[in-house]
């Protein structure tokens, strides 16, 4: 193993062990912050470690002095069977995967992964299945998960697990510099290392975005907005223009570029239909000072 993934073993190790403290775990967070590389590894082997039959750590608390010595070399034999687990066992899509469930650019599909359990995944979305029905692995994209039985459903994105089991349904999406997670009906549970070994809920309405270098925040979004993808649908309220075209560029076959810097600020508002196509390039220019002019499989915006 290179050593991003050896130092990842390190972690879960450590992380794992019966005198991990407060101290260690600002440690591994700062140990994430320092290379964007070592977040996905760490929620690969995590995973790996997990399907394998890796166990959590002891809830017995035992004095400190009595536990140095067997938590240190227990701490070494994990870090050796996680890296023994990273070597033989296969991709996690390839030998736990029951189905790999994808959309392409525009597309929006509904699912059911159990008689319980429905999912609609947005836009350029991979979900992978799990064989048991039970979990499954957000890669990339949104999706909308709905539980409604008395079973745990457990789903992993970029390094954090959501939980969700009765009448509960909560809106994932994993972003370029951040992971979404929003409690849209009842309460889920979420744990990631950024959060300590505790986890937390996140609460009806409430979002809680976790960042690449480790921080995280909760926020209530605008619910309407923030689901209106799933009619087919862009909601957007007084948003600058730079966002309002990152946002649409998701469905779009054909990119717009904005090669106009001083209109990226320009704020819009106004509602975008997805299956409308360039419906919203031949708005723009009546809104704003500029003109569109097509380019090389793409649409340039310029300022006039």
């Amino acid at each position: 193993m290179d050593v991003t993934k050896t130092r990842a073993a390190e972690w879960i190790a450590r992380l794992h062990a019966e005198d991990c403290t407060e101290l260690d775990h600002d440690r591994f967070r700062d140990w994430l912050a320092s290379d964007p590389r070592n977040g996905p590894v760490f929620e690969h082997l995590t995973e790996l470690w997990e399907l394998a039959g890796g166990v959590a750590a002891p809830s017995v608390t035992v004095p400190h002095q009595t536990v140095r010595r067997r938590a240190f070399s227990r701490r070494h034999a994990l870090a050796g069977l996680v890296a023994t687990v990273f070597l033989a066992v296969p991709s996690w899509e390839g030998a736990h995967a029951s189905r790999i469930e994808e959309t392409g650019t525009g597309s929006i599909r509904d699912i059911r992964i159990t008689p319980h359990t429905h999912c609609r995944l947005d836009t350029q979305t991979r979900l992978v299945v799990g064989r048991s029905g039970q979990q499954a692995r957000l890669c990339h994209g949104q999706v909308m998960l709905s539980t409604s039985g008395p079973d745990a459903f457990h789903l992993s994105a970029d390094g954090m697990t959501v939980q969700l089991h009765g009448q509960t349904a909560a809106d994932i999406r994993i972003n370029s510099g951040d992971t979404e997670v929003t409690a849209v009906r009842g309460k889920v549970f979420l744990s990631a290392a950024a959060l300590r070994a505790a986890g937390r809920w996140v609460m009806p309405g409430q979002r809680l975005r976790m960042y690449r270098n480790g921080g995280w925040n909760i926020d209530y979004p605008d619910l309407e907005t923030l689901l209106s993808w799933q009619g087919g649908e862009l909601v957007f309220r007084n948003q600058p223009l730079a966002d309002v075209i990152q946002e649409i560029n998701r469905y779009a076959s054909r990119q717009i570029v904005l090669s106009a810097p001083r209109l990226a600020s320009q704020r819009l508002s106004g509602v975008y239909h997805v299956r409308q196509g360039d419906a919203f390039l031949q708005m723009l220019p009546r809104l704003l000072p500029l003109r569109i002019r097509p380019a090389h499989n793409a649409y340039e915006i310029v300022a006039l």
